[in-house]
């Protein structure tokens, strides 16, 4: 009976640490994608369906269930309120992935994937993902960003 507690309890800690660890990640993704769907003024809830899909099939995001969703509604509610302020505000996030080459990878694929989501790249989209690449000391190009 201690041991299936114990075991219980130790996943469950495993799991808090695993949430802790990543969530910086979630919020880069989160952020970064939505910032290229405001790119062209408006975020459409194509874009925002495509985000939630694609942050609930990653194994790294498990843990994090219904604050997904809170995180994108926050994002994108700093976004419309003011969409310099919120720009600022998720640059912020994703620098803080940044040092990790994985993470910043990882980021800047999803925004990729959020851009090429309706069939084309536009214009405000590619200088958003270029942007956010330098910030990462990443080529965009390298992961699948037309040049």
């Amino acid at each position: 009976m201690f041991g299936k507690m114990f075991n219980k309890r130790m996943k469950q800690a495993q799991q808090n640490l695993k949430n802790v660890e990543n969530r910086d990640l979630m919020e880069a993704i989160v952020g970064g994608c939505l910032l290229i769907a405001a790119a062209d003024g408006e975020i459409e809830q194509e874009e925002t369906d495509k985000l939630d899909q694609l942050l609930r099939s990653n194994q790294r995001l498990q843990g994090f269930g219904g604050e997904i969703t809170q995180t994108i509604q926050r994002f994108r509610d700093q976004l419309e309120a003011g969409f310099q302020v919120g720009r600022l505000q998720i640059l912020r996030e994703i620098g803080d992935i940044a040092s990790d080459r994985e993470h910043a990878e990882e980021v800047l694929v999803n925004m990729i994937t959020i851009a090429g989501s309706d069939g084309e790249f536009e214009d405000e989209e590619v200088v958003v993902i270029k942007e956010v690449a330098g910030k990462l000391g990443l080529n965009p190009t390298d992961y699948g960003l037309p040049a």
